[in-house]
């Protein structure tokens, strides 16, 4: 009977400890950057985590405010670094949780059977998971709406991906979507921002990341017909 008590533990601690460490992560900042900074920076992670606009908007943004207010270099690399831990730490809570997801009446059931066809087609190739990594990477680095680590947390599982190479994809793919676009905003700045920004480039970002996000969503349901083809 001392069972459940540590599982609910072990369970709230898993839905917890993204939070705890975004907040710790969040807090230490402000004992390397000024006020303005902090609030410029932690404004960015904000609205990575919660608006509709991807890097390519969030970065330049960023870079934007931490010009205007005459910056240190370092400030610049903690801010893509904040960039890039908001995919991480959204990734670990997904990863970590997944199996609550999965529990979810029909819905987890199905997940379950994608989640298993897919990883039998992988498997059985020499190539497969290396393939899908990759691709996964490439599709969180790619600075449109919707390609960061929540999808890319949730394709990667749906492949039938361990959750620590989902994650690795995700973290590596954040990084090379992150740092490119802060370069090009470092060294270009306002006009790199006013360009993304418009309502155009936002229509055409949108719609590429949709775009995108239905080919993988395509070559999940590909994969899951394939798994279920050979069984039969």
């Amino acid at each position: 009977m001392a069972r459940p008590l540590p599982d609910a533990l072990y369970r709230a601690a898993l839905f917890a400890l993204p939070f705890a460490l975004a907040f710790v992560y969040v807090v230490s900042l402000l004992a390397v950057m000024s006020t303005d900074e902090w609030h410029i920076v932690f404004g960015g992670m904000a609205t990575y985590l919660l608006a509709p606009v991807g890097t390519e908007v969030v970065i330049p943004a960023i870079f934007v405010g931490l010009l205007a207010v005459d910056a240190a270099w370092y400030v610049f690399a903690l801010a893509t670094a904040s960039v890039v831990l908001v995919d991480v730490f959204t990734a670990l809570f997904f990863l970590w949780n997944w199996d609550l997801v999965e529990r979810a009446p029909y819905l987890g059931r199905l997940l379950r059977r994608v989640e298993a066809k897919c990883r039998q087609v992988i498997e059985k190739r020499r190539w497969g998971q290396e393939a899908t990594l990759t691709a996964l990477a490439l599709y969180v680095a790619l600075p449109f709406q919707m390609t960061g680590g929540l999808f890319g947390s949730m394709l990667g599982r749906l492949m039938g991906l361990e959750r620590v190479k989902v994650f690795a994809a995700v973290t590596a793919g954040s990084l090379a979507g992150a740092i490119p676009m802060s370069v090009l905003a470092y060294v270009v700045g306002r006009p790199v921002y006013e360009a993304l920004s418009s309502p155009t480039a936002q229509n055409l970002g949108l719609a590429a990341g949709i775009l995108i996000t239905v080919a993988f969503v395509g070559a999940v349901v590909f994969v899951y017909l394939r798994g279920r083809r050979n069984e039969d």
